[in-house]
């Protein structure tokens, strides 16, 4: 099935995000220059393996495979992600490929792309134009945020190392490591300096990182990493400037990131004198029920805010936990913090009695979670048992509005209960944004008794499958696990 989506790659000078059906891939071209003068592209395709199809193979493990054909200047290059796991597509990572096309000329080039799902058949076709600014007496790359993954694939090195970007859909992200880059400029002729450093949101120089190159006639590579020993968490810039014999910036780039440091998340000093038991206790709750206050209302954090919770979490620091805690709602409702913060728990109340039991709290379901993160479905489908089917809910939203996703129209979560005990409803399948999916899901509604992983094979497996139990939300490469199944164990 052809899928028409609308794309606007923004002539390749930027990351083209793709979203078709939910699909969530990037391209990401990197343009750098030859010794000969002459421009090549490295394009790097990110893909987000939990948002296409699965399926079971014969080894009972959960495999997808995705095919890109990348065709420019009567140039072709395919391949495919492969990805196998023992869970279902929920807690798969990002997938990068790269592809480098070398052009004789800086005439602009037509840039054909065909994307197809072999599990599900689905096929994108995208067409545009890559776009170079001209011929010049240099050049400067963009620069690229690293990970630390080592390679020996000859595909990824350049200047004799492995340059391998930060896989990303959106901002690279880096947690508790260094900060490493790569650019290289290219100079015809004359007298340049590459002027470097790492910015803070506040688009100040993050200090110890600033430095200068001169540059010769040629290729140019740099490869700076800086330690951010002592650094707060949030947003970064690497920033580059090209001067010339005058010291005048000629020309300039950046990359965006977000840096994470776990130790430096919540500033000790705060707590000082701001909030005791007593004081929180007389308004906020029950001290010793703090680390569950937390995972109240972790459905409600932002992606930023879950690095927080689980890092509270870790810390068993209830002093820490508790003053977070009111600092969250103070900046959801600023006028009316402790208010908000009541009314959410009447509706905790009310998701433990509708979705919880003597050995789980509602909340912790994933019914229960998908209320509190999304609200009240729309519409439910309720079917019982009836001796073949499992019993299941289909909820359906019309608008779907979460802290973690944009905004997403007319989407449905798939519950299933396997055990027949207790209702134990297990997420199944989603159409929404980072949820997990299983365009099976029909099939594995009902009970069989087959041994394989066909619709007409012959397995019992089937019947215990709690592959619905992992929700995808994290952005980071080889993420095992996901989010909220890591925080709530």
């Amino acid at each position: 099935m052809l899928l028409k989506v609308k794309i606007v790659l923004l002539t390749l000078t930027a990351t083209c995000f793709v979203q078709a059906q939910n699909m969530r891939l990037s391209l990401d071209p990197s343009i750098y220059v030859t010794a000969q003068g002459t421009p090549y592209v490295d394009l790097y395709t990110t893909l987000d393996a939990s948002t296409i199809g699965f399926e079971l193979n014969a080894d009972s493990n959960w495999v997808t495979s995705f095919k890109v054909v990348v065709q420019t200047a009567g140039k072709l290059d395919a391949f495919t992600f492969n990805y196998a796991q023992e869970d279902s597509a929920s807690g798969a990572p990002l997938l990068l490929q790269k592809s480098t096309f070398a052009f004789e000329d800086w005439t602009h080039q037509v840039l054909k792309i065909v994307i197809t799902d072999d599990v599900t058949g689905d096929f994108i076709e995208l067409e545009d134009t890559l776009h170079f600014e001209g011929e010049e007496a240099y050049y400067l790359s963009n620069p690229i945020a690293l990970d630390t993954l080592e390679s020996d694939n000859v595909v990824y090195q350049k200047s004799g190392s492995a340059v391998i970007p930060k896989p990303s859909l959106g901002l690279p992200v880096f947690e508790n490591v260094p900060i490493e880059w790569y650019s290289e400029v290219y100079i015809k002729e004359g007298q340049y300096v590459l002027r470097y450093e790492l910015q803070n949101a506040s688009g100040d120089a993050v200090s110890g990182t600033q430095g200068f190159k001169r540059l010769q006639d040629g290729v140019n590579p740099i490869r700076i990493s800086y330690a951010m020993d002592g650094q707060n968490s949030g947003a970064y810039a690497i920033k580059t400037e090209l001067l010339d014999a005058s010291g005048t910036v000629i020309k300039e780039a950046s990359e965006s990131l977000m840096w994470y440091n776990d130790e430096m998340l919540i500033d000790a000093s705060l707590l000082e004198g701001v909030l005791t038991r007593a004081t929180f206790e007389k308004s906020w709750g029950n001290w010793d029920e703090v680390p569950e206050y937390l995972s109240m209302i972790a459905p409600l954090a932002s992606l930023a805010e879950r690095r927080l919770l689980m890092n509270l979490k870790e810390s068993m620091d209830t002093a820490r936990a508790a003053f977070y805690l009111t600092r969250f709602w103070q900046e959801k409702a600023p006028d009316q913090a402790l208010e908000s913060w009541i009314g959410y728990k009447r509706v905790v109340d009310q998701v433990d009695a509708e979705f919880g039991s003597k050995t789980l709290p509602g909340y912790r379901t994933q019914m229960g979670r998908v209320f509190l993160q999304y609200g009240a479905p729309s519409l439910v489908e309720e079917r019982p048992f009836d001796g073949k089917n499992y019993p299941y809910q289909i909820w359906q939203y019309d608008r779907l509005v979460s802290s973690s996703t944009p905004i997403q129209q007319n989407q449905v979560f798939v519950f299933v209960d396997q055990e027949l005990v207790g209702r134990q409803y297990t997420l199944i399948h989603s159409s929404a944004m980072g949820e997990v999916k299983d365009h099976k899901w029909q099939f594995h509604l009902s009970r069989h008794s087959n041994t394989g992983p066909d619709i007409d094979a012959t397995s019992t497996q089937y019947s215990r499958d709690n592959f619905g139990e992992r929700i995808s939300n994290s952005l980071i490469i080889g993420n095992q696990g996901t989010w909220f199944d890591q925080f709530n164990n």
